[in-house]
């Protein structure tokens, strides 16, 4: 039987670090209201690239700038990797297998749907970061929200970002890829609203890792700009991610 996203997230144990995508999603939940602050579409863009940067950074991945390939040895990882990073591998090593290999931000665009937003939602639920609550809008539509049970991973993953912001600290292989995706995603200044638009427009932060890997992860975060830009530009005429 087929596992969906939503069911895979449970899978993952509660005592590993949260990876990329959660991190982000953690970011782009409002902690009071717990509301998207994107739009539905780029944060499952967003959250799509995540999770590829996620794998490559892992080793799981080559991402190019033509195509995706599953690494050889990662068939045997993914019962360790959790959920629904695990699913999301086993697709695209499914696909290899019968298809021409597709580029990135194919994948992203595949990836980027509500599912995956579901599945990590759960998983952060599971581990009593954020909490679920339903109501109801005029009593007649369903409103879903996802408010914080515990701010301290938010608050120490705000501050570790906040580092490398303030020039207090290098980024790394955590704060690098969330840094970009906060750019592209129009998010950083939200976030980091004391910074100025010119100050967070100019930051540059270089890759990190080596060799391979850090290209791959690289690659992995370009596609996801790319998606995303080329997204606002059909819903709102302007791609410039601090603009």
């Amino acid at each position: 039987m087929t596992t969906t996203p939503h069911e895979a997230a449970s899978t993952g144990a509660a005592d590993r670090p949260l990876n990329l995508a959660e991190y982000f999603l953690l970011l782009d939940l409002d902690e009071r209201g717990g509301r998207l602050l994107l739009d539905g579409s780029t944060s499952g863009l967003a959250l799509a690239g995540a999770v590829l940067a996620d794998l490559a950074g892992r080793g799981h991945l080559t991402v190019t700038r033509d195509e995706v390939l599953v690494e050889p040895a990662s068939g045997s990882a993914v019962e360790g990797l959790e959920r629904p990073l695990a699913q999301v591998l086993g697709i695209i090593a499914d696909h290899g297998r019968e298809h021409p290999p597709r580029d990135a931000e194919q994948w992203i665009n595949r990836f980027s749907r509500s599912e995956l937003r579901e599945a990590l939602l759960q998983s952060l639920e599971s581990r009593g970061i954020i909490e679920h609550t339903e109501g109801k809008v005029l009593g007649l539509f369903r409103r879903e929200r996802y408010p914080e049970a515990d701010p301290n991973p938010e608050l120490d993953l705000r501050a570790r970002i906040g580092e490398v912001l303030y020039g207090s600290a290098p980024a790394d292989a955590v704060t690098w890829p969330l840094i970009s995706l906060l750019r592209s995603t129009r998010l950083l200044h939200v976030v980091f609203p004391d910074r100025h638009t010119a100050d967070l427009r100019a930051l540059s932060t270089t890759p990190v890792g080596e060799g391979s890997t850090r290209d791959s992860v690289a690659e992995a975060l370009q596609a996801t700009q790319n998606a995303i830009a080329e997204y606002l530009v059909a819903t709102t005429g302007g791609a410039s991610a601090l603009d």
